[in-house]
């Protein structure tokens, strides 16, 4: 019975051991897998390459003009993009909306968004894994993915905010 108590023991927390090393280089190969590429354009005709950007911290907001909690967080990233701009931020709000531009022009304007907004197609929503709005993918200077929020609470915005401001200040 104490052979078996002891395997038992030992199984157990190998399993354990096992299962925390599988979960953290899963989350930490998730955190720097690099962003994929895309060149679009913006609702003004302004071509973006995001490869192009390497070097500046960016920050892609999937959103619709339908969804009130992607309202509720523009203010917060307009805000964001206007203090962190001039040291290398750029946000790129990534329409979802199907169909009429000129509508999410007139959003864009109502809600003065001062960063460029482009008409997401449907398989940059999927290569992103967008499952939900808002989604706001964090990308560092090196062009890999350090984070991926979902949804917007003054929670997410305090850690959006703190985590701009922390790869900002790393050196390349």
């Amino acid at each position: 019975m104490g052979q078996s108590i002891w395997k038992c023991s030992v199984i157990f927390f190998l399993c354990f051991g096992l299962t925390c090393l599988l979960s953290h280089c899963a989350k930490k190969e998730k955190e720097t897998a690099s962003a994929p590429d895309f060149t679009l354009k913006t609702i003004d005709g302004q071509e973006i390459t995001l490869s192009k950007l390497e070097g500046k911290v960016i920050l892609l907001d999937f959103w619709a003009t339908w969804c009130g909690p992607c309202r509720e967080a523009m203010p917060h990233l307009a805000l964001l993009y206007k203090t962190y701009h001039q040291s290398g931020f750029e946000v790129i709000g990534m329409s979802t909306d199907k169909g009429d531009t000129d509508a999410v022009r007139r959003f864009v304007k109502s809600m003065d968004i001062p960063y460029p907004v482009i008409m997401t197609p449907n398989d940059v929503e999927r290569r992103y894994g967008i499952t939900g709005l808002p989604t706001s993918i964090l990308i560092d200077k090196e062009g890999k993915i350090r984070q991926k929020f979902v949804g917007f609470t003054n929670e997410v915005a305090k850690k959006m905010t703190a985590l701009v401001a922390e790869i900002i200040s790393e050196r390349l």
